[in-house]
Order: C-alpha cells, then sequence, then structure tokens
C-alpha cells in the first residue's frame, strides 16, 4: 500500500536506486570471471615455446617508453588488458597496461644497490653486536656494568664498524653481481615474447 502512495518522484528514485544496486552487482559478479582467465599464471610465448609465470612470483615490469621505469613486486593477475602488480609494502594493486610494457623480469631481480644497502646494515649490526659482547665481556670482570664498561664496548663497537660496514657493502656488492645473472628478461614486443590473452 506504501507503494501506491508514494509520489511520482518517489518511484522513480526507487527505480533508479534499484537500478544503481543491480549495476553494482553485475559489476562485482563480473570481477571474479576476468581474475578466473588467468588462474594458473601469466603466459608469455616466443615461437612456439612458451613460458609459465606462476601467480604470486615476484616480477619486475619495465616501461616500453622508459625502460628505467619499472614497477616491482608479486604478479597477481591480469584483466582484460592489463596486468596487476602488487608492489612491496602496498595494500593495493597496479594495473599496467599491456601495451606499454617493454619487459618482464623474473627472478633474482633486486638492484645491486639494494644488495649493498643491505650488506652495510648487516655490517652496523655486527658491530653493534660486538661492541654489546665486549661491554658484558668487560662487566663481567669488572665486577658490574657501569657507564666506563658501557663507553669501552661502545668505542670498540664503533672501530669494529670500520671493517664491517665496508666489510658488508662488498658482500652486499657481491651478492647483487651473482644475483644479476640470475635474473631472466622477457623482451615484449613484435618478433619477442608475446603476452597469451
Amino acid at each position: 500500500m506504501k507503494w501506491l502512495n508514494m509520489g511520482r518522484g518517489d518511484r522513480k528514485m526507487k527505480r533508479y536506486t534499484i537500478g544503481l544496486i543491480t549495476g553494482i552487482l553485475l559489476t562485482a559478479s563480473a570481477l571474479p570471471l576476468i581474475a578466473q582467465e588467468d588462474a594458473s599464471g601469466l603466459t608469455l610465448e616466443k615461437d612456439g615455446e612458451q613460458v609459465l609465470i606462476p601467480l604470486d612470483e615476484w616480477v619486475v615490469v619495465s616501461s616500453a617508453y622508459d625502460p628505467s621505469n619499472t614497477v616491482r613486486g608479486l604478479y597477481m593477475g591480469m584483466t582484460v588488458d592489463a596486468l596487476r602488480i602488487q608492489e612491496k609494502g602496498e595494500s593495493f594493486e597496479r594495473e599496467i597496461p599491456m601495451d606499454e610494457i617493454g619487459s618482464i623480469f623474473r627472478g633474482k631481480t633486486k638492484s645491486t644497490k639494494e644488495y649493498v644497502w643491505g650488506g652495510i646494515k648487516l655490517g652496523g649490526l655486527v658491530s653493534v653486536g660486538i661492541g654489546g659482547l665486549i661491554t658484558v665481556m668487560v662487566s663481567k670482570q669488572g665486577g658490574g656494568l657501569d657507564l666506563e664498561n658501557i663507553i669501552w664496548g661502545g668505542v670498540l663497537g664503533l672501530f669494529s664498524s670500520f671493517y664491517t660496514v665496508p666489510g658488508g657493502a662488498l658482500l652486499g656488492f657481491i651478492r647483487g653481481k651473482v644475483a644479476e645473472g640470475k635474473a631472466v628478461e622477457y623482451v615484449i614486443g613484435d618478433g619477442e615474447w608475446v603476452i597469451v590473452k
């Protein structure tokens, strides 16, 4: 009975609301269908050879227009015309249009700079550990933990960092160079690898 008492504008608004909700539900129900297309991963093909990049694998995608412009992250799937990549530390996925992709890297793809910084951090932690260990050893022999023992531990930890930090950087550089050889690049384009949709 309430429906009959509604004015013409109220009925029009109700139809609009029902249409809007129906449209949202239809759109939401279509999204899983797109994701089902690539349930096994990303397939690349070149001269009859195919390569499968599984979901949740770490990849680096470079731009066709600027190869230094890259997106690094987990491959989360694809839509009709874009790859979905979730960058490290981000909760959302970026969509990279397929016609803008220059190449796709997989394997160990961190830059050498990232390995070097990781080595420097490790070297710093080792020197802090050495300083702490010396502080504990000196305080046990000297009868207790006092300011002088803490200062000696800190000074010796600082001196040890002159060796551990550059050593960590060198180790990171070597690891980065070794990892470069393990990364595989798939150049995307005519006569090269193509993305199988």
